[in-house]
């Protein structure tokens, strides 16, 4: 077999697959077949200098950026920060890059949108982003981007990490949830008990001075089915949600989205979610000194960036990203992504490829593409999945996704890891990554007892390296209350020498059914060994 699938079977896999090449020689499809824009963002943006101009944008090189690719700090045009400050005030250092400052002050100009002709601009801090802001390339959506953003810090500090990206969307933070950390100013407050589908909530307890007003983004959340991560930070079912009405008198208040869970006041059982309450960001800081925000209504496309990663401590309610090549060491990394798109993307990763977390929803991610790649001097990578969807999001289509890890990589790194429920996903899965890694992609248990990862749908094509021990794992090795529930498998797997021991092993996932599988047909394995599991729909292949 040969060390990767081919174009007619990723368009088997996925229906959406292209067998895309390397960053530029990458092309999505032709402007006249893309599909139409998200709700809300046009097809209709300008693609040229003068166009943009015309429409009001902020056009970077109006502002001071050169855009050719040389290295200009302020030190060699100011003799005090002071003095470039008066020109660029959101500089902080004289070695900051000329272009990067001239960026952040078109977009803190107050237009609509940000406009980046074709050049190469290097920036030495991520550039902060504002609600209801486009920042777009020259060119049509569907060509390769020729605006590209280079990010020219290297990772050493968690500030450095958190500057070395191309875009700061937002701040939402797990930290902010936590107790006990300096700086959080999270408000919380109880609520009345909430049943599925309920589009108001109502306090128990008065907001104060705390302000909430129509078009806040809130969280709805319970309180006792945590899910603790690898920070020791500690989630909870919960929801991102827009206000839509507010009764101060009465407590109540109403919502854009419907509430997914029914959450009682109190109960003694784990399995039942309890103590719902409301998070109103109340203008907490954290170490970068940011509001804890979600920008609302952002656009990027027809960009270059290459950077750490896409985006720093973000939160997006309604974005559309798209056409975009990205190159990092976290390529698409999202706290909480909620009714967004993200479409057409191709790059390289040393770490992360797709990262979704922090009870993102309602989003669909298509046509994404990247290769693993050595980590850029300068930078750390780690031991991280190339696409990992958990900490309580839900509500997620990805559809076209393909991965490519090549021998190369040493890490213990699974192409795909999913931790949390409502999941779609469809796409092409090649590792030949000689890691410690024993499975290409799993499915595995939340944390989260009365959220466990719940209706999960993955249509595989998979290609790996001789010698895992499975393909997919569904589940821990040992039962525990938030194992998979629900779980739908259409495979095609292969090894490019000696199959993997197993199709797939389910550990301890409850009602898996497998639609279909080809290739590798090595008998899947169920725990008990030999018999699938109470309520599996399916039992060995």
């Amino acid at each position: 077999m040969g060390t990767g699938p081919s174009r007619r079977e990723l368009l088997r896999a996925g229906g959406l697959l292209v067998a895309a090449g390397l960053l530029a020689g990458a092309r999505p499809a032709a402007a006249a077949a893309l599909p139409a824009p998200p709700s809300g963002f046009s097809a209709s943006t300008p693609t040229t200098t003068a166009a943009a101009r015309s429409a009001g944008y902020a056009v970077v090189t109006d502002f001071g950026a050169v855009g050719d690719g040389g290295s200009r700090p302020l030190s060699t045009r100011y003799a005090t920060l002071a003095d470039a400050q008066r020109a660029f005030p959101a500089a902080r250092s004289l070695s900051d890059e000329l272009d990067g400052v001239a960026i952040q002050k078109a977009t803190d100009s107050g237009r609509a949108g940000v406009f980046y002709p074709a050049g190469t601009y290097l920036h030495s801090q991520a550039i902060v982003v504002r609600d209801h802001q486009r920042h777009l390339g020259a060119g049509a959506a569907g060509a390769s981007p020729t605006a590209v953003l280079r990010n020219t810090r290297t990772r050493t500090t968690d500030y450095d990490f958190a500057q070395a990206h191309s875009f700061q969307i937002g701040d939402i933070h797990p930290a902010a949830f936590a107790t006990g950390r300096a700086g959080i100013s999270w408000a919380t407050r109880p609520l009345a008990p909430i049943t599925a589908g309920a589009r108001s909530v109502r306090l128990t307890q008065s907001l104060g001075t705390v302000p909430l007003k129509v078009g806040d983004v809130v969280m709805v959340r319970c309180d006792n089915d945590p899910m603790v991560n690898r920070e020791s930070v500690v989630y909870d079912a919960q929801q991102w949600n827009r206000v839509s009405s507010y009764n101060a008198a009465s407590g109540v208040v109403g919502l854009e989205l419907p509430v997914p869970w029914t959450i009682v006041t109190s109960s003694a059982d784990p399995t039942v979610l309890d103590g719902p309450t409301l998070c109103v960001n109340d203008g907490a800081d954290y170490f970068m000194n940011c509001p804890w925000s979600l920008c609302q209504d952002i656009e990027i496309g027809r960009l270059w960036l290459d950077s750490a990663g896409f985006t720093a401590r973000n939160g997006v309610w309604r974005g559309w990203f798209h056409d975009l090549v990205v190159v990092g060491e976290n390529m698409l990394g999202f706290n909480a992504l909620v009714l967004s798109t993200i479409e057409r993307v191709n790059g390289r990763f040393s770490s992360r490829m797709i990262e979704l977390k922090h009870s993102s929803h309602t989003s669909t991610v298509r046509e994404v593409s990247a290769s693993w790649a050595p980590p850029s001097s300068g930078t750390v990578g780690v031991d991280a999945d190339a696409v990992d969807i958990g900490e309580q999001s839900f509500g997620l289509t990805l559809t076209g996704i393909q991965v490519s890890i090549p021998a190369e990589d040493t890490a213990n790194r699974r192409a795909l890891n999913i931790s949390t429920g409502q999941v779609s996903f469809s796409g092409a899965l090649t590792h030949r990554g000689t890691g410690p890694q024993q499975a290409v992609w799993a499915i595995v248990d939340s944390q989260a007892p009365a959220n466990p990862p719940r209706d999960l749908s993955l249509a595989l094509l998979v290609r790996t390296r001789p010698g895992m021990y499975a393909y997919g794992v569904v589940g821990w090795p040992d039962p525990r209350p938030s194992s998979p529930v629900g779980v739908t498998l259409n495979l095609d797997q292969a090894s490019s020498g000696t199959p993997a021991g197993q199709a797939f092993h389910v550990a301890t996932g409850r009602n898996v059914t497998v639609t279909r599988i080809v290739g590798d047909r090595t008998t899947a394995s169920w725990s008990p060994p030999g018999q699938a599991p109470t309520g599996c729909a399916s039992v060995q292949v």
